[in-house]
């Protein structure tokens, strides 16, 4: 499903007006009943309910005057709240408060502050808040008799259901210009918009729901949008199926480069993940020194004991032996736990300028790259890089804020520049192609912001790696499946106390919900 900007949007809706025939109130009408049928499934005693729709006198206003009708039509305790003068409407936002008004809709006009605050204590008796006042046409904060109405409606305590976007947030972005509605649920049309997955602004969303209102797939297809939200769907048709004649030699070996004095726990978990995730072979390099302590916690991960330094990392001369095993390996995953001690980082740098299987780059490894980020340039195989946001900031001389603040553009600009793929993690984990395409991921909760978890998503990466997905396919699979795995866990335990080990034994769990229904293949 693709994310749309307004501009995107606004010409989809245009395109479906003029291309395809349909009028833009006949849209309107679609969005008021998917908000009735959205109210109607979600609350269940909504005919007992007193909703209050507070609306602007935009197109969101519009849809508000339809939901309104249909509410008061049910025998719902409706009324309208209206911030403008009701002969200030134009267009189709006044045809549907034409035929609210026509049935006999209670509607309050309210045009200056002061009205506001003397019909504002009325609204203790509400039920139900709708937000139809701004819509996705945001340029500028809201001021004013809107900007008073949004702080108080969100001092109410009622649940809200924000239409299209929460009144004051931008579609565009997750920057929050100025005072903003704090929705319970957001019923947004046809396709989700940017500022609704971006934080902060999304944690003003609440629940987010897409619904249909009848805009032809013809019409969002010929916009051409390069972000797109990741689906159940979209994963399950990439993911590598299993032939029933299939051996360990079938689903790759992969190399895991990890580990230093006191930091053996990254290579566990990104070795151990991979196997879980379905490679056939998981060999581990790790400095000789480490090699006595950790046998015993791994029985299926095979070890490649090597050169270590003074300090317990990887030494310079590693990478002969390095280099020779990558011979027969699938692919490789580079960087938990490393270190950045000078030794390993010439050791990161040769082996990157030599390996000519896919590789996937991750803590450590990136941080051996910070001003060198030319040695990207060199690498012969397809790289996948997942930096956290203080990682791409390091990289980029920048700090995290920033890069917070510019998510998809920061990270498509690195994609393109040193021609790799990039998972920029966090809530909604974006991956991008060289190309510009970005993709959005649903999966994933903050109970996963915990040690660890970070080297199990390598690990995952890396086994689809080996298993004969292209680079992209298995940046997207494995981001999507480790998030899904941290959400099974979440279910159970709650936010408090995942460790990265549980979400490293839900991985084949997550991976059998995705692939559900699918038979294996002769």
């Amino acid at each position: 499903m693709q994310v749309a900007t307004a501009s995107e949007m606004r010409h989809i809706d245009q395109r479906t007006i003029e291309l395809y025939h349909v009028p833009g109130i006949v849209l309107m009408e679609n969005a008021g009943l998917q908000l009735l049928r959205f109210m109607q499934t979600r609350m269940s005693v909504l005919d007992r309910c007193h909703v209050t729709i507070v609306t602007g006198r935009g197109n969101n206003g519009g849809d508000g005057f339809i939901l309104a009708r249909h509410l008061w039509h049910l025998g719902v305790k409706t009324r309208i709240v209206l911030l403008a003068a009701g002969g200030r409407l134009r267009g189709d936002a006044r045809r549907a408060y034409e035929m609210a008004h026509a049935y006999g809709v209670p509607i309050v006009s309210c045009t200056t502050p002061p009205a506001w605050r003397r019909m504002s204590s009325t609204l203790r008796d509400t039920d139900v808040v709708v937000d139809a006042l701004l819509g996705t046409g945001l340029n500028k904060p809201p001021t004013g008799l809107y900007a008073e109405a949004i702080e108080t409606l969100n001092t109410l305590q009622k649940p809200i259901v924000a239409v299209d976007i929460p009144s004051g947030l931008s579609a565009d972005d997750g920057h929050i210009p100025g005072v903003y509605v704090q929705a319970t649920y957001t019923v947004t049309f046809a396709l989700p918009k940017r500022g609704l997955l971006l934080y902060p602004a999304a944690s003003a969303v609440g629940e987010l729901h897409v619904v249909d209102i009848g805009i032809p797939s013809q019409a969002i297809e010929a916009e051409g949008i390069q972000v797109a939200l990741l689906g159940k769907n979209d994963i399950r048709s990439m993911l590598p199926h299993r032939r029933l004649d299939a051996h360990k030699g079938s689903h790759g070996h992969l190399l895991v480069v990890a580990g230093s004095l006191g930091k053996s726990g990254a290579g566990i978990l990104a070795s151990q993940a991979a196997l879980r995730a379905g490679a056939g072979l998981v060999t581990w390099a790790l400095p000789r020194c480490l090699a006595p302590a950790v046998a015993s916690r791994l029985t299926e991960v095979m070890t490649l004991p090597v050169a270590e330094s003074a300090t317990g990392g990887f030494a310079a001369a590693a990478v002969s032996a390095l280099c020779q095993f990558l011979q027969r390996a699938s692919a490789l995953v580079l960087g938990p736990g490393l270190g950045t001690q000078p030794e390993t980082v010439a050791c990161v740098h040769t082996l990157l300028r030599q390996v000519r299987v896919p590789v996937v780059i991750d803590a450590d490894g990136l941080n051996c790259l910070v001003n060198h980020l030319d040695v990207l340039q060199h690498c012969a195989g397809p790289v996948i890089v997942t930096p956290h946001p203080g990682e791409m900031a390091r990289l980029l001389g920048t700090d995290t804020a920033t890069v917070q603040a510019q998510r998809l553009d920061i990270a498509r600009d690195f994609a393109q520049r040193y021609n790799v793929y990039v998972v920029l993690k966090g809530a909604y984990t974006v991956i991008y192609a060289p190309d510009g395409r970005r993709w959005l991921n649903p999966t994933g909760n903050p109970a996963m912001a915990t040690a660890g978890t970070g080297d199990v998503l390598a690990g995952v990466i890396g086994a689809l790696l080996c298993q004969g997905l292209e680079p992209l396919h298995a940046a997207q699979c494995g981001v999507y499946v480790h998030g899904l795995a941290g959400d099974h866990v979440r279910d159970r335990l709650g936010y408090h106390g995942l460790i990265a080990s549980d979400v490293l034994e839900e991985l084949p769990y997550a991976i059998q919900d995705t692939i559900k229904g699918e038979a294996c293949s002769p």
